[in-house]
């Protein structure tokens, strides 16, 4: 019901359900009747809540309906956002009144609304997760008679039937896994070859959503011959491996040919600025304010880094999987560390914060939910949360790359090197993301007042949360230079 007097509408909102569902609850409905809700909301709150997808807001109802660009996950994300908003009372669902200019003096607008710049080019992802599940299913459910390919499951089927050990379609398997992969694998690369450890990466990904079928289905089997299901997946993983190591071989020669080319190509660079930079970002937020979202959420890749690098976390566990707790103004609790094949939790641990700014990066992290910027798992369980991080990592790593590359002059060389050469043909910036946490280790190992280096390699295995030979490779790419500066912002650190 609307009432108009000399250009005031009065608005009446229906009141909206107050108890906001979690993403899992949500996600229990079918992706068509999820696109529309999220279309109804958008078209209520989108002046105050915009629907952002890959950094990038939707414009158009159609686009959340026809999901083009759009999946299930962001579209779940911005109903529970919504109902979060509404539940907290900062979408108010009580009438409101909207002042309105008369038509006749109503000026375009264009003319009244602040252009906002955006340089972000507009790209729809694939999902890759999806894509790398659907090469599980092909090598676990193919049939045969209706793929021409025997899936691991068939297999096993034809083995209860013949009660035998072996049968030969399951080199054949073996070899088709190789080439799906490695094909896969190419086709994800700009150059069509992949990289021999992004291929080694697509078999680990893929054989785990496999061995999560097996482990679904292996009561359904009985055992062969005292053999499971279980145990027919560990022989085809192991030979799948066994496939792939001539792959694995090259990426142990280019990573060593890598090291040994980075040893002559180390920057000295001064970090004071950089880190005096991210030590004001995450001190001086934007305000939040949902009704201008758009506009002061744009800084969201700038206060990422800045908590990058003031923590030494990962791109991931800052968007996604870390919980960061205040301890006092040069120390946080954080939980949340991504590390590759450990199918457990890692412990919380207590870490330095870089120039005494803890209490700017806990503030940070909330900035950052609050516009809707973290991908948060959906509980804090190994699966929940690396899913969570891959998803996180496909939104964000692109524009935290090209934000990176702005502020490469914050971190000027000493040795007459440059952050942006040629590399087979092409120009590319060296100041990538992964500095930050370089960085942040050859700051902290700097900072240690202990000249014990045994000590020393303990601390800074212990922060980082790797192992020492890990932790002790972060001086390969860069060489800080300005430690005395560093010290004064940062004051010492010892192993508490």
């Amino acid at each position: 019901m609307t009432l108009v007097k000399w250009g005031v509408i009065l608005v009446y909102k229906f009141k909206e359900k107050a108890m906001p569902r979690s993403l899992e609850e949500i996600n229990k409905s079918k992706v068509q009747d999820l696109c529309r809700e999220a279309a109804d909301y958008w078209e209520k709150y989108r002046d105050r809540v915009p629907f952002m997808v890959n950094g990038f807001e939707v414009t158009k109802r159609s686009r959340i309906t026809s999901r083009r660009g759009v999946n299930k996950n962001d579209v779940a994300a911005y109903i529970s956002q919504i109902e979060g908003l509404l539940a907290s009372g900062e979408l108010s669902s009580s009438p409101q009144v909207e002042e309105v200019t008369p038509v006749e003096t109503v000026e375009t607008l264009q003319s009244k609304v602040e252009t906002i710049p955006n340089d972000d080019e507009e790209i729809s992802y694939s999902n890759s997760e999806q894509e790398k599940l659907d090469i599980a299913k092909k090598l676990y459910l193919s049939t045969e008679g209706k793929d021409g390919l025997m899936g691991l499951r068939e297999y096993q089927l034809q083995l209860c039937r013949t009660q035998k050990y072996f049968l030969p379609e399951f080199a054949i398997l073996v070899a088709r896994a190789r080439v799906i992969i490695e094909n896969y694998a190419n086709g994800k690369s700009q150059e069509s070859k992949a990289h021999p450890g992004s291929i080694q990466k697509v078999r680990v990904e893929v054989m785990k959503y496999v061995e999560e079928m097996v482990n679904s289905d292996v009561e359904k089997f009985p055992p062969v011959n005292d053999r499971t299901l279980k145990d027919t997946f560990d022989d085809f993983d192991k030979a799948v491996r066994g496939a792939f190591a001539d792959i694995g071989a090259a990426k142990h020669r280019l990573n060593k040919e890598r090291a040994e080319a980075r040893e002559d190509d180390v920057r000295a660079v001064k970090a004071y600025p950089l880190v005096s930079w991210a030590v004001d970002t995450v001190n001086n937020l934007p305000r939040r304010d949902i009704s201008q979202m758009r506009k002061l959420s744009a800084k969201w890749k700038e206060v990422a880094i800045a908590v990058m690098l003031l923590t030494g976390r990962r791109q991931s566990e800052v968007m996604s999987s870390g919980v960061f707790t205040y301890v006092d103004d040069s120390r946080i609790i954080f939980e949340g560390q991504l590390k590759r094949h450990v199918d457990e939790l890692v412990a919380p641990e207590d870490i330095p914060v870089l120039g005494k700014a803890a209490r700017g990066v806990v503030d940070a992290i909330a900035w950052l939910e609050f516009y809707g910027k973290r991908t948060l798992p959906e509980a804090r369980e190994v699966a929940a949360i690396q899913k969570a991080a891959k998803l996180s990592h496909d939104r964000c790593s692109r524009y935290i790359a090209e934000t990176m590359e702005t502020l490469a002059n914050l971190c000027p060389i000493q040795n007459g090197k440059e952050w942006e050469v040629m590399e087979n043909g092409k120009e590319v910036n060296k100041f990538k993301g992964h500095l930050t946490r370089q960085i942040y280790a050859q700051i902290c190992s700097g900072l240690f007042h202990d000249k014990h280096e045994s000590k020393k390699r303990a601390f800074i295995s212990r922060i980082l949360l790797e192992n020492r030979d890990a932790a002790q490779s972060y001086d390969r790419d860069i060489e800080i230079v300005d430690m005395d500066e560093l010290r004064v912002l940062c004051g010492s650190l010892a192993d508490e």
